[in-house]
């Protein structure tokens, strides 16, 4: 996480109120997390929510959130910020510019300028994307939506067979990873681009738009119906739709089009996380 979300969330744990004004990095946040509820221009957090928010800081940052003042890192050099947190991330320094976050498959491997590289479960390499357009020897590419479910692909409860024999894992962006250095890398590389995102109308409409677009990585039917009849995210759905149903609706590809029936007849918003 970078500086300003870190900071936004320990006011978020600390404070009594529930409502907060939402903002670019604490809507992504939202979207990769699937932690707290949009309420109009509001995002609302509830006890529960906070309790996962300083878990998540305690385990991915060494920081409590119950002690650490939010402004103590103002002012600070990236060698001092150290002393607080568990990374350097947490000064002004835009330390990822130009980086994508890249990683393999179970049972693969990276391979990048004629070698091939195997990453620790869990794990992911953090490259300059324009390194990897020069060394990059992957015949495909599989972007993933949520931080969450990059990090923990190899507990994916799904086939991946459809984006190749070896796909290099692309995390698709956020206000660490930069989304534009995605779409750069994509761009730049050329190759067929699968996508496995959130099935809801906003992950839809980030497949197809993605460039060199595809197919996007689905669970059978049955099992995704299955998941759907279950789900209650009704209100995440319904924010969606004004950005999205006009060109889902128009939609010329046969996996999004079949898709945006079933989920038009759920009128649900199913995050990625649920097939981990």
């Amino acid at each position: 996480m970078e500086k300003n979300l870190i900071k936004r969330l320990l006011q978020i744990c600390q404070s009594a109120e529930a409502r907060f004004t939402r903002s670019k990095g604490l809507n992504q946040f939202q979207q990769d997390y699937n932690i707290g509820t949009v309420m109009g221009a509001s995002l609302h957090f509830s006890p529960h929510d906070k309790s996962q928010i300083r878990a998540l800081l305690l385990n991915t940052e060494s920081i409590d959130a119950d002690t650490t003042d939010p402004t103590q890192w103002d002012g600070l050099s990236r060698t001092e910020s150290l002393a607080l947190g568990s990374n350097e991330k947490l000064t002004h320094s835009a330390v990822r510019q130009q980086r994508v976050a890249i990683k393999h498959l179970p049972q693969q491997a990276l391979l990048l300028g004629g070698s091939r590289l195997v990453l620790p479960e869990g794990s992911n390499l953090d490259v300059n994307w324009q390194t990897i357009v020069q060394q990059s020897q992957h015949d495909t590419v599989l972007v993933v939506e949520n931080w969450e479910a990059f990090e923990r692909i190899h507990q994916a409860q799904l086939d991946f067979s459809l984006a190749g024999k070896n796909p290099l894992v692309v995390f698709r962006g956020s206000p660490v990873y930069q989304q534009d250095h995605t779409i750069a890398l994509l761009e730049a590389l050329q190759r067929p681009v699968f996508a496995f995102v959130d099935f809801d109308p906003a992950g839809l409409m980030l497949a197809q738009s993605l460039p060199c677009f595809q197919d996007t990585i689905l669970p059978p039917m049955t099992v995704l119906e299955s998941h759907l009849q279950a789900c209650t995210n009704h209100e995440r759905y319904q924010k969606q739709l004004p950005q999205t149903a006009q060109a889902l609706d128009s939609s010329q590809h046969a996996t999004i089009a079949k898709a945006w029936e079933m989920l038009k007849h759920y009128g649900v918003a199913l995050p990625q996380e649920r097939f981990l």
